[in-house]
Order: C-alpha cells, then structure tokens, then sequence
C-alpha cells in the first residue's frame, strides 16, 4: 500500500535527516563558540536549515494525513460494497417454495430459522458502513460525499428489503405450517368419527 511505503519512508528520512541536523547544528555551534569571524552567516545559515526542516517535517505530515484520509476513504467504499454484496447473495438464497406438506413446510421453517441467523449476523456490518458514512461525509463534499452517501444508501435499502423479504417468509411459513397440522387433526377426527359410525352400524357399543 501507498500509504505503508510513505509511512515507512517517513520514519526514514526523519531518522535520518534529523540526525544530519544534529550534526550540522553541531558544527555551527562549535563554530559559533569558537568565535569564528563569520559567526552571523554561520547563524543564520543554521537558522534557515532548522526552518527548512520543520518544513519539511510539516510536508510530510500533511502527506501522511492525505494519504490516511484517502485509505480510508477507499475502504469505506469496499466495505460498502462487500456489504451490500452479501446482503444480495442472502436475498438470491431466499427461495420462494413453502412446503408441500407438513414435513416440507416444517423442514423449510427450520432451514429459514438457520438463515435468518445468518442474516442477523450481517446487522453489525450494516451498521457499521452507516456509522463510517455518517462520519465520513461530514469530512468530504461534493462528488466524494455523494458518493459515500450513495454507497451507504445502496447498502441501506438492500438490507431493510431483505429484512423485509424475510419476515414475511417467516409469517408465510408459520401459517402454511399451521395450516398443514389444522388439515392433519380435521383429517384424524374425520377418520375418528367414520370409526365410531362405523361401530354404531355394525350395532356394537361405541368406544
């Protein structure tokens, strides 16, 4: 990464250049000390280096901000991205089928607690992405907060639509399950009283 290589150029050159500093400060102050007829040059030239320094000091902290700023910048926007990937292969991973009997339904029920776990596993990276871009666009204007205020909303809509798509499904299969055991106990007792009919027409004592 850009930003590591100028982190790690950083801490070199202010290694070093402050140690040649050291030296030529030194040098001027023995200079100085020793009553060298060009004391004043001496001093001013090692007031300029000193300056020129912080100068440069300064520089390479603004460098290292921007390019802070940027890294961070561009990871929001892939961590939004990913995000809302995920979030889209988990609505792809909805099926729309409820169960063609009682054990279907029950069946797909547990399969849809299953994934709604793994649905809410994803609220903490959702939120997180709001949290950056709240923050985030606060610091940019323009087109880079448009587009920090796109990604979020990408990422915002696609997870409130999958919330949705999913707790409808969860009431769906609650009443196809419910609607499977209603018909299972009307066909028990139907057959329960074909029974008792039965036993009355063969003139035995009903149980």
């Amino acid at each position: 990464l850009l930003r590591d290589k100028f982190r790690e150029f950083s801490r070199d050159t202010s290694a070093i250049g402050q140690e040649r500093l050291n030296g030529a400060n030194a040098a001027a102050d023995a200079l100085i000390a020793a009553g060298h007829p060009d004391n004043a040059s001496v001093a001013e030239w090692k007031d300029a280096l000193n300056e020129a320094w912080a100068d440069l000091l300064e520089l390479m902290d603004t460098r290292a901000q921007m390019l802070a700023a940027s890294y961070e910048l561009q990871r929001f926007h892939h961590e939004a991205r990913q995000t809302l990937a995920q979030v889209r292969e988990k609505q792809k991973l909805l099926p729309e089928e409820l169960g063609k009997d009682l054990g279907t339904a029950e069946a797909m029920e547990r399969l849809h607690s299953a994934q709604e776990r793994d649905i809410q596993a994803l609220s903490a990276q959702v939120r997180q992405v709001q949290e950056d871009a709240a923050r985030l666009a606060q610091a940019y204007a323009g087109a880079k907060a448009a587009e920090i205020r796109q990604d979020e909303a990408g990422g915002s809509q696609a997870w409130a639509e999958l919330r949705g798509r999913s707790q409808s499904r969860r009431r769906l299969l609650r009443d196809t399950v419910e609607h499977f055991r209603f018909l299972r106990s009307a066909r028990d007792l139907l057959l329960w009283m074909e029974a008792v009919g039965r036993q009355m027409e063969a003139h035995q004592r009903p149980r």
